[in-house]
């Protein structure tokens, strides 16, 4: 198993200062709706591909590939936009300038009634951005955390060690779906055990104090989705407590360094070595009327009755809003 989504230093070095890229850095960082995310996915034993992604809500507008001519880049993106833009997308020279193609494709996205539901509807996608942002490109030095990764994958070099790893922590939690379901159909809902958990990690975030954060998030509109989180929660905490601590210490602050020197992350922020590993469930605008943090509860309670009560015992909850920041939820 492996996990390190840092760039190689030469693709790096686009978005650094005095970069090729660097006014990509600054056009997000001006634009409130986008965000960065750049990583690496190994493939096999040797290959990898990295990317620098620009992301408007949950919708990655435009995606920057390498290529093996290091004077070359490649622009990818979805159907929908290369519809709207199909001038941007590509190969590129490092030379070209873009900024105004994707500043156009930008504006007509984010007028465009179809695109709504990854941002302007103000729901999961325009609260993670905010998030990013809040801990990323626009954070502060005295900030308790940072986001150090988004979607965060822990990878396998086969599909083997996937199955032994990941295969066996995941099949205890659907196993636990369907008993929850099976307990009150009516209440927590039917064949649970058919519902997907995903293997994406909202973020992985550090604090000051060293403790790495494994952060999911949900709107207050997704009330199965919150009460149901603590198997979702759970099961990452899992996964990543069998990472070996010294490996996932490197991987992460290089991860850190590489933003710092970008600008992702505030490049005075700074945090103890590794300490802990901390569950955190962050909630937006919920509503106090609603029954999800009831059903939360039991959910807790249930799996803690089969699993022991040591589970997620450090668990952190927060709801977050634009006008209050992080509170106790």
């Amino acid at each position: 198993m492996y996990y390190n989504r840092k760039l190689s230093d030469s693709f790096s070095k686009l978005l650094e200062p005095n970069g090729e890229l660097r006014w990509l850095f600054h056009l997000v960082q001006k634009h409130p709706d986008l965000d960065i995310l750049i990583g690496k996915t190994l493939i096999g034993e040797n290959g990898s591909k990295e990317w620098i992604s620009i992301y408007r809500g949950l919708s990655s507008v435009l995606t920057i590939l390498k290529t093996h001519d290091p004077g070359i880049i490649k622009l990818d993106g979805a159907t929908a936009y290369k519809k709207i833009s199909y001038g941007l997308y590509g190969q590129k020279k490092l030379s070209e300038d873009f900024s105004s193609e994707l500043t156009s494709l930008v504006t007509a996205v984010s007028n465009d009634s179809k695109f709504d539901r990854y941002y302007n509807s103000k729901k999961e996608g325009y609260f993670q951005n905010e998030l990013s942002r809040k801990f990323g490109i626009c954070g502060k030095l005295n900030d308790d955390f940072v986001i150090i990764d988004k979607e965060a994958v822990i990878g396998y070099k086969d599909e083997h060690e996937k199955n032994k790893l990941y295969g066996k922590i995941r099949e205890k939690y659907k196993i636990l779906q369907r008993d929850i379901s099976q307990i009150n159909a009516k209440r927590y809902g039917r064949d649970l055990n058919k519902k997907a958990i995903g293997n994406e990690l909202d973020f992985l975030a550090l604090d000051k104090q060293g403790n790495l954060l494994l952060i999911e998030y949900k709107h207050g509109t997704n009330t199965s989705g919150i009460y149901l989180s603590p198997l979702q929660i759970g099961m990452y905490f899992d996964l990543f407590n069998q990472f070996p601590r010294a490996e996932l210490q490197k991987s992460v602050f290089e991860m850190l360094g590489q933003k710092k020197r970008i600008g992702l992350i505030n490049p005075e922020w700074n945090a103890s070595d590794i300490r802990d590993i901390v569950p955190v469930l962050i909630v937006s605008e919920y509503n106090d009327r609603s029954s999800a943090k009831m059903k939360y509860q039991e959910i807790m309670g249930f799996v803690r009755a089969k699993k022991g009560a040591s589970f997620l015992e450090s668990i952190k909850t927060y709801n977050y809003t634009i006008k209050n920041g992080l509170t106790a939820w």
